[in-house]
């Protein structure tokens, strides 16, 4: 099962992408599922309408819903909905949403999430809120949580990850907008057991990630876990 562990469904500045045509995407390069999550204003403020545009599509677009930590019980009340809506995962994006990883703001919003055995996943990469380090320290303060490092640091912290990834080790990477020798490098230091391949559409695309890919001689079984077995495993995919 080939599974895109990021991407982006609404529009954002000069992106957009419908479901219709992430579908007719995966179809064309074979892709079995993909974890999508909202952008642009529905991921910032109108949270109710970008989870349920990412709630709304079955089988083969799973959500990771989001909401902004600052919306206090209201955000909350919409966790708990999306989790009983068939929610796989909790989307932040700390840049976007005005809070930095590790203040008492996010808690709530994180212990309800690791309550459902969501994994989250934190945009990471543009200092300062988003930042790598700190992301980090979410995961070592929740040792046995599974925390995604969305987007892995692009594109200004990546030289950050074959060090961090080897310290903490309930951390994984996405490898969305990273360069094929990024990722690399964090196999070489850890394995392949905690890296995701996702896309990134529409901001990036699988034509990219696949080409990448051909350039690098990696066994069988390191493609296997990082196309799907991961994701299967984390999100809890049948």
């Amino acid at each position: 099962m080939l599974i895109d562990s990021h991407a982006m469904l609404g529009k954002e500045n000069h992106h957009s992408l419908e479901e219709r045509e992430l579908i007719r995407r995966m179809d064309l390069h074979k892709v079995d599922k993909a974890i999508v999550r909202p952008m642009g204003s529905e991921l910032i403020v109108e949270n109710k309408l970008g989870n349920n545009r990412v709630l709304a599509n079955g089988s083969r677009l799973l959500a990771l819903v989001s909401v902004n930590p600052w919306f206090g019980d209201s955000a909350l009340d919409e966790l708990k909905r999306c989790y009983d809506s068939g929610a796989v995962g909790l989307f932040l994006h700390p840049a976007r949403q005005g809070f930095f990883p590790v203040e008492p703001i996010a808690i709530p919003v994180l212990e309800l999430a690791f309550s459902f055995r969501w994994p989250v996943m934190f945009h990471t990469g543009t200092y300062i809120y988003s930042d790598l380090l700190a992301v980090g320290e979410v995961a070592r303060a929740y040792p046995d949580q599974l925390i995604i490092a969305g987007f892995g640091g692009y594109a200004d912290m990546w030289f950050e990850l074959p060090d961090l990834f080897d310290e903490v080790e309930n951390l994984y990477l996405d490898t969305s907008l990273l360069f094929s020798h990024n990722v690399i490098s964090v196999i070489s230091k850890i394995g392949s057991s905690r890296i995701l391949f996702g896309s990134g559409e529409p901001r990036n695309n699988y034509a990219v990630h696949f080409e990448a890919l051909k350039r690098h001689s990696l066994s069988k079984e390191t493609i296997s876990a990082i196309m799907g077995d991961n994701a299967k495993r984390i999100f809890n995919i049948k």
